[in-house]
């Protein structure tokens, strides 16, 4: 069996990982990058390993990339943050983030008496009885609870900095989706890690894994620019070649590009309800200091402005070179805009908050930055999990094609979804191939 993937991104990789250590299939993997690894690229300058967006992983004692370690013999490391070094800003006051019971007894952010509903909420959802997860959205839960507001902006706040959306947007996420994924962390002994090395330590073992099979090839800035059926067999025209002969395909790139690939298709009615899918997209503002500015705190949380400083070089001492600091601000980011002009306006303004944030926390670190990247609309999720977009099947009827990335369903959210979307395709495809042989041997 000859399979194509198009897509080089994290799931692409996990599912070329999976088939290509399968013996009996070939494949080719089409990225039309120059590199790898899509939205978890990573790079250096001056000694300081940079990231578009966070390359931290949630519930990472329950995660996806455990049963990969496992099961495609992968080696990484990872460090859990200090829950007791995250603190919330709120009205200009600091306070410990309630991110268990010891930081719940110790916010401000929330009075006794809310304290122990809070925490009655958290037994609600970790014993999979709490109301949420019978509610269309997040907002609909909070209109008819009786909660104090503080309760229900803690909620919102939770959600936007899991989900990296705008708390508006976190009343719009389906209250299943959040029962579920909190379940989930509140169960975990590892609520939040970083991968030490970046994500350059999974992706790079992944290439490798891929690159022991000689019966598979990774074609690099080789976009796939049409796909035709016939005999069963699937025509794929890439930029440099023309009718390459595959058995099966799989699709590991944002849902938005499949459907415009695929909309002049006979499958391209069925992609209609999925190509006007919102992306999630966050300001990120990294800073590389030559010295360490110590703060009594690693992680910051803006309630006001909605924004967050993490001390990546906290936690993964790797991104660094000796003596030096790595933050990383990541701002939720609207994107109901009136026009150009609005839009950038208001990512200037995003801009300078960030900035304020820094001064305000990190004094002298304007004086101490060696390196400085801002990326205005990073896309950290191809689709934002609201209830008004549709995750993407992994199949879809009629349609003879695979699915998988953060915009299709899997378990978790953001890289975890990419992770185990990818997982799932290669092992529903193994298993199909598994069941043919059998049938041809019977």
């Amino acid at each position: 069996m000859r399979i194509a993937i198009v897509g080089g991104g994290l799931s692409g990789l996990t599912a070329a990982a999976y088939l290509s250590d399968s013996p009996g299939i070939q494949g080719t993997l089409f990225e039309r990058s120059p590199q790898l690894g899509g939205r978890a690229f990573t790079y250096e300058k001056s000694g300081f390993t940079l990231n578009y967006g966070a390359h931290a992983v949630y519930g990472m004692d329950r995660h996806t990339l455990l049963n990969m370690e496992n099961e495609l013999n992968l080696r990484f490391h990872s460090k859990q943050v200090d829950k007791r070094n995250v603190v919330y800003a709120k009205h200009g006051q600091l306070t410990p983030a309630p991110l268990d019971f010891v930081n719940i007894m110790k916010t401000g952010v929330l009075t006794t008496m809310e304290k122990f509903r809070f925490v009655a909420e958290i037994a609600a959802v970790i014993t999979n009885i709490h109301q949420l997860k019978n509610y269309p959205t997040l907002g609909d839960y909070l209109n008819k609870s009786n909660a104090s507001p503080d309760v229900k902006e803690l909620w919102e706040h939770l959600v936007s900095s899991n989900f990296f959306i705008t708390p508006e947007e976190a009343r719009r996420v389906s209250g299943e989706v959040i029962a579920e994924y909190y379940q989930n962390l509140f169960l975990s002994h590892k609520p939040v890690n970083y991968i030490l090395g970046s994500w350059s330590t999974i992706t790079n073992q992944l290439v490798g894994k891929i690159s022991q099979n000689q019966n598979w090839e990774i074609a690099v800035k080789e976009p796939v620019e049409s796909i035709t059926m016939e005999n069963d067999k699937f025509l794929l025209h890439t930029k440099t070649r023309e009718s390459l002969v595959f058995d099966q395909v799989i699709f590991a790139m944002p849902v938005q590009q499949v459907a415009k690939l695929l909309e002049s298709t006979p499958w391209g009615n069925s992609l209609e309800p999925y190509k006007n899918n919102t992306s999630t997209e966050v300001l990120v503002y990294d800073v590389g200091f030559s010295k360490v500015l110590n703060r009594p705190f690693h992680y910051i949380s803006d309630m006001n402005n909605k924004l967050f400083i993490s001390d990546v070089s906290a936690t993964d001492h790797t991104v660094v070179p000796e003596g030096g600091q790595l933050l990383q601000g990541i701002a939720y980011l609207n994107d109901d805009f009136v026009d150009d002009d609005q839009k950038k306006q208001y990512l200037e303004s995003k801009t300078l908050q960030m900035e304020a944030l820094f001064d305000t926390y990190y004094p002298g670190w304007r004086d101490n930055t060696t390196v400085k990247r801002v990326s205005k609309k990073a896309m950290v999720a191809s689709v934002k999990n609201i209830h008004t977009n549709k995750l993407l099947p992994n199949q879809l009827d009629q349609v003879p094609f695979y699915f998988c990335g953060d915009g299709c369903e899997g378990k978790g959210e953001l890289a975890e979804r990419a992770f185990s979307s990818g997982r799932k395709v290669a092992q529903d495809i193994l298993a199909s191939t598994a069941q043919i042989k059998a049938l041809s041997y019977s």
